[in-house]
């Protein structure tokens, strides 16, 4: 029996992977090298793990690439069988792993929504009873009619989420999904899971991203090589994270701007044509987007830059403002598009404040997504248009 204060008992968890070297891709390489031996190149993912959860804790997991951070994560959630070693859990599950996975491309969101609630075991009357609850959770109303295979990534993650907070769970178990969306919507998303944990929930959480982290855990487990390095308080677990990182700041703060920088940008919001705060746009819509300034101390001439970047990382667009400071020290401005030309996919807007004498520090990236329409690919939309000509006739002699 697991203890009442315990959620999640791992006790001795091991896990190997067995690739093999040589590849058969035909009938004939088998019969031609019948008696052949495969060799294999062995990953011991996951070695002796141990620890337990309680029941309403906030637990965090973080380690370098190829630590046995996912894994781990799919073997809580069953996805994958351990090789040895125990797992014992209280309560029912919902993971938020590889969200979107049970999505029918083909299907428009109202129906891929219906579609999972009854895989997840709720009747259809109960999911349809969800499903407005579900779309305005992921602001997603003006797109329920739209197939998913229009929907940005981005989209599709922000669906995926609102579907599985439906599920009434006494353990989350969540993999890098918190950065979904804007800030604020990653806001909302905590609060709904707050609002779990506050019923009793217990959250496991894997992050690459230390500032994550540091806000949600409690506690935090380090793996590298497969090992638990450190099980301990969050400040003190991610120190010792950056230091395996080689970075020189813990506790996430590497990942932050400069102290002291005098100019910070300390909000930024989007709204639609309507005014309304949304992260999810149609192509040639209207955005703006409302940023808030603040002085760390008196500066002169103070300019703001503003960066669109694809989901790649490629810069679209860069311009700066110069702008006055209020009497407190602040300043709000509104960057206005009256036609958002670009094509369907998931965009960053990188804001940053500065002076003459200091560059502009990119130091907050605000997320986007902007709906797909059949038969256009790339970035920009140009917005021209077809038509049709006579055909050309040749010239007579």
């Amino acid at each position: 029996m697991i203890p009442r204060h315990a959620a999640i008992e791992v006790e001795g968890l091991e896990k190997t992977f067995r690739v093999p070297k040589q590849h058969i891709h035909t009938i004939k390489e088998r019969a031609l090298h019948p008696f052949r031996r495969t060799e294999y190149d062995v990953y011991d993912v996951l070695r002796s793990v141990s620890f337990d959860i309680g029941t309403g804790e906030f637990f965090g997991i973080v380690g370098r690439n190829g630590s046995g951070k996912s894994t781990l994560l799919k073997i809580l959630a069953s996805i994958y069988a351990a090789d040895a070693g125990t797992v014992r859990m209280a309560g029912r599950l919902a993971p938020f792993i590889e969200l979107g996975v049970g999505f029918n491309p083909e299907l428009t969101a109202r129906e891929n929504v219906v579609l999972n609630g009854v895989m997840m075991g709720l009747t259809p009357k109960e999911t349809r009873a969800k499903l407005d609850s579900v779309i305005e959770f992921a602001e997603l109303e003006e797109f329920v009619d739209l197939k998913l295979k229009n929907y940005s990534s981005g989209m599709l993650v922000r669906l995926a989420f609102s579907v599985m907070l439906q599920a009434d769970a006494d353990v989350l178990l969540i993999d890098e999904v918190l950065a979904v969306g804007d800030e604020a919507f990653q806001r909302k998303c905590l609060r709904r899971i707050s609002e779990q944990i506050a019923a009793g929930a217990t959250l496991v959480l894997v992050s690459h991203d230390a500032g994550s982290i540091e806000r949600v855990c409690d506690r935090v487990i380090v793996l590298d090589g497969g090992r638990v390095e450190f099980d301990g308080p969050t400040a003190e677990a991610l120190l010792h994270y950056h230091r395996l990182m080689g970075t020189e700041q813990g506790g996430g703060e590497s990942l932050r701007p400069a102290a002291d920088h005098a100019l910070h940008v300390s909000d930024v919001e989007l709204r639609d044509g309507a005014g309304r705060p949304s992260s999810v746009f149609r192509s040639r819509a209207p955005l703006q987007a409302i940023v808030a300034v603040r002085a760390r101390r008196q500066t002169e001439a103070p300019i703001l830059a503003l960066e669109l970047r694809a989901q790649d990382g490629t810069q679209v667009y860069r311009t700066t403002h110069p702008f006055e400071l209020d009497p407190d020290g602040t300043a709000q401005l509104a960057f206005e598009i009256p036609s958002l030309n670009l094509l369907g996919g998931d965009y960053d807007l990188a804001l940053g404040a500065g002076h003459r004498s200091e560059a502009a520090l990119i130091e907050r990236t605000i997320r986007f997504s902007v709906a797909r329409e059949p038969g256009d690919e790339g970035i920009v939309a140009l917005g021209g248009e077809w038509r049709s000509m006579p055909a050309k006739r040749e010239l007579e002699p």
